[in-house]
């Protein structure tokens, strides 16, 4: 009785949509939500009929959590919420906001939302739709540096009320070696070297009567070595941003400098715009827009006007865009054959050159400073598993043109370093995520952000000086937000500080 029940509420849900009566449809799939919450069409119906952007991703988070193959409601999530890749096993940690839509597989688990049941809960408020994830428990690590800055400043403290408890005396220099140079000094009527506190010379006259030595070593003083000073960071003032912050549910394309100050919108509001990239020399920029429900590669100029599609795929989607270095092609992902590959387009050419034809998703694409090679992520089992760091020389053919560079974990969003010496990405291995470094030939891997907390951390990019590495987190807040770093991890400095989430970050120059 309870399937007939709940047959004939969802026949009656699709007739009321097609009618154009939301609120009622809304109704009658709550109802079939009350029988059966795992109702994976019940779900993609209501996300049709519901009012806001969160709880359309809400639906299709749990259609996704029902039946992880379900391509409509991956797709709808990557426009509703860019999100980084993530297989079923790697989880979100307890605060963070949503991930980037370059990086979200098919697999990542849902926050599934509590089952909205007819007469109890008013449909869209909050307590029908509020996310079941816990509060983060307090970090160990956190606990121990405060302890530790407990213990530096009593030791700071006992320094500066007695120096002498800590530093001890200074040790006088002996007095035999003191007369040898005064002696010397003397006999070669040479002045005295100037003395430096706290040493104390005592002048001694050479005795006429004795017999002088055959030799007397002289003190040559060793002037101290010269520090190096280190090299001073460009001010952050000095570079442009390109990135993505979501306004009233929807990410958009704003430009600021690298300080924060200066922001501009780009792009118009009321639609999503997703995978902002820098043209080589700055003066332009790309991005995806809608085209009958489907992503499109658009260029403009770096103000944002001129915008017109660069390249039209029809009944396909494009993703993950990134310009070549000479600025005369664009490299992105796209379902073309169903399932993500890498392409390239040469401006003014007819037709697109696909560079891979993995089993699975192949995403991320990153050009070599030479131009020769594109980094990129892909999933080498074809079977939704982890994604992988390879790299593909488009200078030879076969199968020695692909090399892989990482194993194990989740690895993607790879981007070279503008000397082509190095690759960051991004590694997720349990808790959260961190930005890697290692050699281009995948040797010397290293992470360069630690004491966050096990915060998420993606997007890096350089700036084209190799001083900086900018990129998005939830280490303050719970939400993205900008951020840069030197390359060895030190100076991190928040750049944006929005309550919305803000990421994909791309410096210029």
């Amino acid at each position: 009785m309870a399937s007939e029940e709940l047959s004939k509420l969802l026949r009656e849900a699709r007739k009321t949509i097609l009618s154009g009566n939301k609120p009622d449809a809304r109704k009658l799939l709550e109802q079939a939500l009350a029988i059966d919450d795992n109702n994976e069409q019940a779900w993609l119906l209501l996300a049709r009929v519901v009012d806001t952007p969160r709880e359309r991703r809400i639906c299709y988070e749990n259609v996704l959590d029902i039946n992880p193959q379900n391509d409509e409601a991956r797709r709808a999530l990557e426009t509703l919420r860019p999100s980084p890749p993530s297989s079923a096993a790697i989880k979100p940690p307890a605060s963070s906001a949503p991930p980037s839509v370059s990086q979200r597989t098919p697999n990542q688990p849902s926050v599934k939302a509590p089952t909205m049941r007819a007469g109890t809960t008013t449909p869209g408020t909050a307590e029908a739709w509020r996310s079941q994830r816990e509060g983060t428990p307090m970090n160990p690590i956190a606990i121990g540096i405060a302890v530790i800055s407990v213990l530096a400043i009593v030791i700071g403290i006992t320094v500066l009320t007695n120096p002498s408890a800590i530093l001890g005396e200074p040790t006088p220099v002996p007095t035999s070696v003191l007369l040898a140079a005064t002696t010397a000094a003397a006999q070669n009527n040479t002045p005295l070297p100037t003395p430096t506190p706290p040493i104390v010379i005592v002048t001694v006259q050479a005795n006429p009567f004795a017999v002088p030595p055959t030799w007397t070593p002289t003190l040559t003083p060793t002037p101290p070595p010269t520090a190096t000073p280190l090299p001073t960071l460009p001010p952050l003032s000095a570079y442009t941003l390109l990135y993505l912050r979501e306004v009233d549910g929807l990410p958009a394309v704003f430009s600021s400098r690298a300080d924060g100050s200066g922001e501009r919108r780009l792009t118009p509001p009321g639609e999503p715009f997703t995978f902002p990239a820098w043209s080589s020399d700055g003066t332009k920029i790309a991005y995806t827009a809608l085209v009958d429900g489907r992503e499109q590669i658009f260029t403009a100029d770096a103000d944002g006007s001129n915008a017109q599609m660069a390249l039209e795929m029809p009944n396909t989607r494009a993703r993950a865009v990134a310009w070549s270095p000479d600025g005369t092609a664009i490299t992105f992902a796209s379902d073309d054959v169903q399932i993500d590959d890498i392409f390239i387009y040469r401006f003014g050419e007819p037709a697109v050159q696909r560079i891979t034809d993995g089993r699975g998703i192949e995403t991320d694409p990153s050009w070599s400073p030479d131009g020769t090679k594109i980094a990129y992520a892909a999933d080498p089992t074809g079977r939704g598993g982890s994604l992988q760091i390879f790299v593909r020389d488009l200078t030879k053919e076969g199968r020695e043109a692909t090399i892989q560079l990482t194993t194990g974990g989740q690895n993607f969003s790879p981007v070279w370093s503008p000397d082509g010496s190095q690759i960051a990405y991004v590694s997720v291995q349990g808790r959260g995520s961190r930005i890697m470094l290692m050699r281009a030939d995948g040797s010397d891997k290293r992470p360069i952000t630690f004491g966050d907390g096990g915060a998420e951390n993606r997007d890096p990019s350089w700036s084209s000086d190799g001083r900086y590495i900018f990129f998005s987190s939830t280490r303050n807040g719970g939400v993205f937000n900008i951020f840069s770093m030197t390359t060895d991890g030190r100076n991190v400095e928040q750049i944006t500080n929005f309550p919305e989430n803000t990421y994909s970050p791309k410096v210029r120059p």
